[in-house]
């Protein structure tokens, strides 16, 4: 991919890219570390986007944070709670978010934070996980109740 295709893609998508990374991981380091990885591997990267570059660029970004996940898990490490980040208002609030996106499996939970923080299409979301968009929806549908029980 040519470097200005990658600054295109940069410019646009970075904020949503650090944020799914960010939520995803619980870690505003490793998210911010994966976003920037992300794309250089987007400029070594010799795939043409054509017109579902939002979804090539959350692919790259979704296995770079599945890769660093297993990673953790061979060597665990704990994050004091004052580094949850979120939008809400409400501390209180983003932590019960926090914690109940913790209880959803994590194919699940990476489904709806595409979906409601990287804003993907259930198309894009698709393409992304190598999934059908009906798939999508039915586990978007599924995260959805399952996170409304946790926080009722």
């Amino acid at each position: 991919m040519h470097r200005s295709e990658v600054e295109l893609l940069f410019a646009t998508y970075r904020e949503p890219v650090y944020r799914f990374l960010r939520r995803f991981l619980h870690d505003g380091p490793a998210a911010e570390d994966l976003t920037q990885e992300a794309f250089v591997r987007a400029l070594g990267g010799s795939w043409q986007a054509g017109g579902q570059a939002r979804a090539w660029i959350f692919q790259i970004a979704r296995n770079l944070a599945r890769d660093h996940l297993r990673a953790q898990a061979r060597r665990p490490v704990l994050s004091p709670l004052g580094e949850h980040e979120s939008r809400l208002r409400d501390p209180a609030t983003a932590l019960a978010v926090d914690a109940a996106l913790a209880t959803v499996d994590v194919d699940d939970r990476e489904v709806f934070l595409l979906k409601e923080l990287g804003g993907l299409t259930y198309a894009e979301i698709a393409a992304a996980c190598g999934m059908t968009p009906d798939a999508v929806r039915s586990r978007l549908h599924r995260t959805r109740l399952a996170l409304r029980r946790q926080l009722t």
